[in-house]
């Protein structure tokens, strides 16, 4: 299961080499961007939806090397038109509109014809790019993360295998490659998810890495998922992917931006990294939230006193180091005394250890005196630690970053719900669940239309991981390689208008805001929730769903409000 999370600072995702509980980055990571403006119906980022012409994004800096000349432009090789034309599946193409009817497609072009270079690099033919798919042998970690994954509502493995390959025989079809078409290969990993979330099973890793690069010659490794929810693109193999100047789509998930640039520019994802969502978390908890009483603790004690936060992160060295980032902006920027965020537990992604580790971290935060306990975690260990909460006859405040499926209306569903109605709010990387699943979705719609049949529950078929990675092969043009993928998404405009359903993509603003300065990840913005426990998903008919406040615009660092509105207004949504 991916269980990925963050730091302590997670969509999130979408994720990679830690516990993103596998809901979480199947879809957060479906979701995935950048940006520094509000979000609020239409697209104003630092980059227009028309600004991907032929010159490409303006970009005020250069990024890590092997992503030159500057600036960036779309597509990155060959004589292409941008914004006219009819595209190469017969559709009309004007200024600002996408490759195909998606507010996630790049920019479309005209239906290009030349010489593509052919074999322009590994894994790359005149008529086709190849990518790997990792598919991990069964454990039992990988068995019960599996069932945890089931019991959330999200379909078999094999019935999005079967959604996927629709998807990927359309956007064979809508996608300009310059004469190719992308075929994904699974086959059979050597390496062990379990040990290469906790940062083991190098050589293993690196063997399947060499496989795929050198005996498959694939240009990437896909990162999706396999049939037991653990994804292929922990950080220990992208590293080694690195290593064979092989492509990682979905690499390293929440890992923070200087560890992409390392591994730049092979390794990529989705979701945000988590030098942003620290910088982001330190802005929203430390405006909106720090320095104020714990006036939504379920203990009356707790209530009157001011909030003392305790973080409960995975004990990754990529992790800390976010957490320090956290914590540093909470007292250099937002004068929170340092006495307020001290209070850290770590726990290790060996879902086996799982549970244990809650029960510890529970008496740790109740003896600390903690008022609000920060969920830096996957959603499966905050279900444990909101019962062993109530073992404790322990009610702190629940503070969500938002990644990792923390934010899911069928996760929270699993967590005690004593503990979080009325008592869990924070920050949400993801959009609606009923938004990216089901038939109203984006992957729902366009399933209806291409087999006349309404997608299956608890899945969307990869459509956002596949999207991202076809724009990615769009914007490098024809002379395909890792630099020229690179320079190519890095001058993609800002995508997601107006629902921003996976979040807001963008790959030209850097972890702290500034606009020029490059990412390796698409989420740039976040929402705000809180948990009504009484009313009806949209998503499964049960008990529980996340409430948006702001009137569920998302915002972007250095863009949120300056007060919170009371939360848990809906009637019935106050718990005790």
């Amino acid at each position: 299961m991916d269980t990925r999370p963050y730091d302590g600072g997670p969509s999130r995702r979408h994720r990679r080499s830690l516990g993103l509980a596998a809901i979480g980055v199947v879809v957060a990571m479906t979701a995935a961007a950048c940006g520094s403006s509000k979000n609020n119906g239409s697209a104003n980022g630092t980059t227009s939806s028309t600004a991907a012409s032929s010159g490409g994004v303006k970009l005020a800096q250069s990024g890590g090397p092997g992503e030159g000349p500057y600036p960036w432009k779309y597509p990155a090789s060959g004589t292409v038109t941008v914004g006219s034309g009819t595209t190469i599946s017969g559709t009309s193409c004007s200024s600002g509109a996408p490759q195909f009817d998606s507010p996630y497609a790049a920019p479309c072009i005209s239906k290009w014809s030349g010489n593509n270079g052919g074999a322009t690099y590994n894994g790359v033919t005149g008529t086709t790019i190849t990518l790997g798919r990792r598919m991990f042998p069964s454990t039992a970690n990988g068995q019960q993360t599996a069932a945890v994954a089931a019991s959330q509502g999200l379909a078999l493995p094999q019935v999005t295998d079967q959604v996927r390959q629709v998807f990927l025989n359309y956007f064979n079809k809508v996608y300009d490659l310059y004469g190719r078409q992308v075929v994904i290969q699974p086959y059979q990993a050597s390496g062990n998810y379990t040990a290469e979330l906790l940062n083991g099973g190098q050589a293993q890793a690196c063997a399947d890495a060499d496989k795929e690069a050198n005996q498959m010659h694939a240009f990437a490794d896909s990162g999706l998922v396999d049939d037991s929810f653990e994804g292929g693109g922990t950080g220990v193999f992208s590293q080694c992917a690195a290593q064979d100047k092989m492509v990682e789509f979905l690499g390293g998930g929440y890992f923070d931006e200087s560890w992409y640039q390392q591994y730049n520019p092979y390794v990529w994802d989705t979701v945000q990294e988590c030098e942003r969502i620290a910088t982001m978390q330190a802005e929203v908890f430390g405006t909106l939230v720090a320095g104020q009483k714990a006036v939504y603790a379920g203990d009356a004690s707790l209530k009157t006193q001011t909030r003392k936060f305790g973080t409960y992160v995975p004990n990754l060295p990529e992790y800390l180091h976010c957490t320090d980032i956290f914590k540093t902006d909470m007292t250099g920027k937002y004068h929170v005394p340092q006495s307020a965020i001290s209070t850290v537990f770590t726990y290790g992604l060996d879902i086996s250890t799982f549970q244990q580790s809650a029960q510890q971290a529970i008496v740790q935060f109740k003896a600390a005196g903690v008022t609000t306990i920060i969920t830096a975690c996957d959603n499966f260990s905050l279900a444990l630690l909101t019962k062993a909460a109530a073992t404790q006859n322990y009610h702190p405040e629940w503070l969500l970053i938002g990644t990792a499926g923390d934010d899911t209306d069928t996760a929270a569903q699993t967590y005690d719900q004593s503990e979080v109605a009325g008592h869990l709010f924070g920050q949400s990387e993801a959009a609606p669940q009923n938004t990216y699943f089901g038939p109203n979705s984006p992957a729902g719609k366009l399933y209806q239309k291409l087999t006349g049949h309404q997608i299956p529950a608890g899945t969307d078929g990869n459509y956002g991981a596949l999207v991202w990675i076809f724009d990615a092969l769009q914007a490098a043009g024809p002379n395909l390689t890792p630099q020229t993928l690179a320079e190519g998404v890095h001058a993609l405009p800002k995508l997601g208008a107006p629902d921003y359903v996976y979040g807001g993509w963008s790959w030209n603003t850097g972890p702290t805001g500034q606009p020029g300065s490059g990412d390796h990840t698409a989420i740039i913005d976040d929402r705000f929730v809180y948990w009504d426990a009484n009313a009806t998903s949209p998503v499964n008919g049960k008990k529980g769903t996340y409430v948006a406040v702001f009137n569920g615009q998302r915002y972007s660092l250095g863009n949120w409000p300056s007060s919170l509105p009371p939360l848990f207004t809906a009637a019935g949504s106050t718990g005790t």
